[in-house]
């Protein structure tokens, strides 16, 4: 039997720091993509901190993929929401984590540190 590929948009090969935040999980942690394209992101679900929770099948979660900075320009990023379509656990210790990119956004990298710093005391006063 044949296998066939039903993507809809080819995917990229490419390892890039990225950053996932999800309310749900009340955590921000820094990870790296297995792959790109343009509906979905493989991630490789090992955080830089240690042991991170898993996300289920269908939970929405934000991810922000650092860009290699151009020095005219500065470091930008792709911020993006996607669903959590599956997830691979056959390395139990790194697991895949398969997004579908419901929104997809390029912004600067420095903007997203200003407003999760913004975020940071509204979320510590609803964990009080």
């Amino acid at each position: 039997m044949k296998n066939i590929n039903r993507r809809e948009s080819p995917r990229i090969e490419i390892k890039l720091r990225c950053h996932v935040t999800s309310p749900a999980l009340w955590m921000n942690s820094d990870m790296f993509t297995e792959n790109i394209s343009r509906s979905g992101i493989l991630i490789a679900w090992r955080g830089t901190e240690g042991s991170i929770p898993l996300p289920a099948n269908g939970q929405i979660i934000t991810v922000e993929i650092e860009l290699p900075a151009n020095h005219g320009f500065g470091q930008k990023c792709i911020h993006c929401q996607g669903t959590v379509m599956r997830i691979t656990n056959s390395n139990p210790d790194f697991p895949h984590i398969a997004l579908r990119v419901n929104y997809m956004d390029f912004r600067s990298f420095h903007d997203r540190i200003r407003a999760f710093e913004a975020m940071q005391p509204v979320a510590s006063s609803w964990m009080a």
